[in-house]
This record gives structure tokens, sequence and C-alpha cells, in this order.
């Protein structure tokens, strides 16, 4: 039996020269479909691939946006966030939206450390008006290069999600980040298939939860959790501590972990849980001053 896709016959038997043949009319297919999208064929493995075109696979993110954390890497799909899909982030309660947005900057942490390129984040006017607006030097601070994101502002949901699409569609971004207070299921289809068609990431972060259903790869929910106080300075904030739970995850399994974010080292790990962590009693010290012992209140 001969199948025919245009004038180019494919045997249906398997061979050197079948294979050849079918890699080149499927490279021909891209083409006329990324021609009619108005847009440039990618990860074309024909005859017609430029040389400096990477496929998936060759991606330099494609394998290394993982949490480092064995108990949260083993529950995602080839150990890591896929650097090619979109991740939808919703905090807990309204109050955990700060911890919501501070694990999305991590998780943008992560993948900046591995990828090239700027960021486009499309920043709503609401989130800006209730827990405050992107801060360069605070983002500096958590490892992010403020000069490789582009800070678009706008004020409707419908607005953001169209910034994101055409951000993915131009296919030159290292990662896409919207911020909406709820998106249905088609304009998450719409985001997830950018994402796959440029090998792009996007992160959604929403203002709430939201129960309506997403096309994401994966959908956590985040909540503020109590921290333990710096060492040198009790009144400190410490790090970051949230409370992560993976309630969707397309080849994996959900789960949930209370993690520690180290901003110095761009890290995550597990957190011990506050009420393990007991302070022995420590001995004050015992100084001498003019022939006597004065103790010192530890």
């Amino acid at each position: 039996m001969n199948l025919c896709i245009g004038t180019q016959p494919i045997h249906s038997r398997a061979s050197p020269s079948a294979s050849s043949l079918q890699q080149a009319v499927l490279s021909d297919l891209r083409h006329r479909i990324a021609a009619i999208e108005g847009r440039a064929p990618r990860y074309d493995d024909g005859p017609n691939r430029p040389a400096n075109q990477s496929t998936p696979a060759q991606e330099p993110n494609a394998l290394n946006w993982r949490f480092g954390v064995q108990a949260i890497d083993t529950a995602l799909p080839d150990g890591r966030l896929a650097s090619s899909g979109l991740h939808d982030i919703a905090p807990d309660t309204y109050g955990d939206g700060p911890a919501a947005m501070g694990f999305c900057l991590a998780l943008l942490h992560r993948l900046q450390a591995t990828s090239r390129g700027s960021v486009l984040w499309c920043e709503h006017t609401y989130m800006a008006r209730e827990f405050g607006a992107l801060y360069g030097p605070g983002l500096a601070a958590l490892g992010i290069d403020p000069d490789r994101l582009i800070l678009v502002q706008v004020g409707r949901d419908k607005e953001v999600l169209w910034a994101m699409e055409e951000g993915l569609r131009a296919a030159t971004l290292s990662a896409v980040i919207g911020e909406v207070a709820t998106a249905d299921f088609t304009a998450s289809r719409r985001l997830s298939l950018a994402c796959a068609d440029s090998a792009t990431p996007a992160l959604l972060l929403r203002h709430h939860r939201d129960t309506t259903t997403s096309a994401a790869r994966t959908r956590w929910r985040v909540a503020a959790q109590p921290g333990v106080a710096e060492e040198w300075d009790t009144r400190a904030p410490g790090q970051p501590h949230w409370f992560l739970e993976l309630t969707r995850c397309r080849g994996g399994r959900p789960g949930s972990w209370h993690v520690e974010w180290n901003n110095a080292t761009g890290d995550f790990r597990l957190a011990t849980p506050l009420a393990d962590r007991t302070a022995a009693p420590q001995p004050a010290p015992i100084r001498s001053w003019g022939g006597s012992n004065l103790r010192q209140a530890g």
C-alpha cells in the first residue's frame, strides 16, 4: 500500500529511503503551516533545517529547570518542570498573594540560571495596587537581573493574555509571566499551544484561587508559612517559607511540601517543621571582672 502526501509517495514498508522521504514531506508541511500562520518554522528535522536551529532536547534550559529537591523533582515528569509548557500558580488565600508571587520569582531565578534571553512580565494593575509593583533592587536581591526583564502593565485579563501569547509567539524570550484574575480553558489552551510551538515556558500567576479548568502542565497552590528568624538578627524576617501544593501535574503526581527558599544561593530545600526545631538552653557566658564573676544574661 502506498500513501501519497502531495505528489510524494510514501511506501508503507520501512526503509532508509522511505524514512528520509517522510522527513522531507513533514519538513515541507511544517514550512507551509508556518507560512500560513505567519511565523518561522521551529524544530524542523528535515533537510531544510538551518544548521544553527536547535531541537527541543538541545534547548539550554530543557533539562535543568528543577527544584533541586528530590521529593519534588521525582513527582514531576522527567524530574523537572517542562520548559515548553504552561504552569499555573495561585495563592491559597487572598493574603497569600505575595507568597505566590515570591514562588513565581523563585522559579524564574532558577530558570534564568540555565537560560539566556529576556523575560516578559505582564503585570496586572490590580496586583500592583494590592501588593505593590515589582521593584528593581528587590529583584536583584533575589538574584534576578532587572535588565533582563521586559515589564508590561495592563489593567484587564484579556490584555494580559494577549500580551503573553504574543510574547510566546515571538520565540525569542526565555520565559513569559502574566498576572490574571481568571483565565478560562480556551485561554490557557492557547497559551499552552504557544509554549509548545516556541519551546518557551510560561507562568500564569492568578490573583486568587480559581477552580476553572486549565490546560496548564502543572497547577500550584501557594501559602505563606512562618519562617525562622535570622541567626544574627532576630528582628529580621529570615528566609521565605511556603507550603506548596501541586494540585495537578500532567505525567506526574500531585503532592504537597513545606519548603524554604534561600535568597543567597537560589535553592529550595524542605523545611524542618517548626515543632521539631528544639532550642536547647545554652549556658550563659561567665566573665571575670574586678576579681568577681558577672553572669551575663543569655
